[in-house]
């Protein structure tokens, strides 16, 4: 009779596992915030930016007074209950909001995140960041420049357009320049996001003239998730 006792005892206690009793539970990993530790960090989008179908929670925290000439912006992801990559891009002379948005532009599985850079009297600069093994990093625009420019303006717009119809990862360039003669000339060159990773120049078309209402209409980003400007 005692020795049955002190078997029931230890299996009560968990220390000792047979017939429907096991030892006591792990505690579960604590949910870690996406803001954890970083002052001035808030929630700006829910995105599938890693590719693995479920939507992840976007962060940034700015470091550095609107406008100054050197400052920064900390992106942050949470993919999972306890896993939140984190990486920081620097800024300069960038007015506003830093947040441009989330979409895909090269066609591996997830969104690209884009913020601000550094802006000019007309143009921006923004860095685009994309999900390689486990970590954000830079996607260069085509031609290898790492940050990607768009512009609105009277004598000139640039632009990047993915266009409805096309697949994903396939990207138009677009950039209307006013001529001494008034008019505007447009360019717009298509490239492709190709298997071995790098951007490929798959076409190219010259409009001229082009008509200022359309060479308006080519500036700004225009991509499903991203603000034009």
């Amino acid at each position: 009779m005692r020795a049955r006792a002190t078997v029931a005892g230890l299996l009560g206690a968990g220390i000792v596992s047979g017939g429907a009793v096991t030892g006591a539970a792990s505690p579960a990993a604590a949910d870690v915030g996406v803001c954890t530790g970083v002052a001035g960090c808030h929630v700006v989008s829910t995105a599938d930016v890693n590719g693995d179908g479920r939507a992840d929670t976007v962060a940034i925290a700015r470091r550095g007074a609107d406008g100054a000439p050197s400052g920064s912006v900390i992106v942050r992801v949470k993919t999972s209950a306890t896993h939140v990559a984190s990486t920081t891009r620097r800024t300069s002379y960038w007015y506003g909001a830093l947040w441009q948005g989330a979409a895909h532009i090269d066609s591996r599985p997830g969104k690209e995140i884009v913020v601000g850079y550094t802006s000019g009297a007309h143009t921006l600069f923004f860095s685009t960041l994309t999900w390689r093994n486990g970590n954000l990093v830079t996607l260069n625009q085509p031609g290898g420049a790492r940050h990607w420019a768009v512009d609105g303006a009277y004598n000139i717009n640039l632009g990047w357009k993915h266009r409805t119809g096309d697949p994903v990862g396939v990207i138009r360039h677009r950039v209307a320049e006013r001529k001494a003669n008034g008019r505007f000339r447009g360019t717009v060159t298509k490239f492709r996001w190709g298997s071995d990773g790098v951007w490929h120049r798959v076409g190219f078309t010259v409009t001229d003239p082009l008509s200022d209402s359309t060479a308006f209409s080519w500036g700004g980003w225009q991509f499903t998730g991203l603000q034009r400007f």
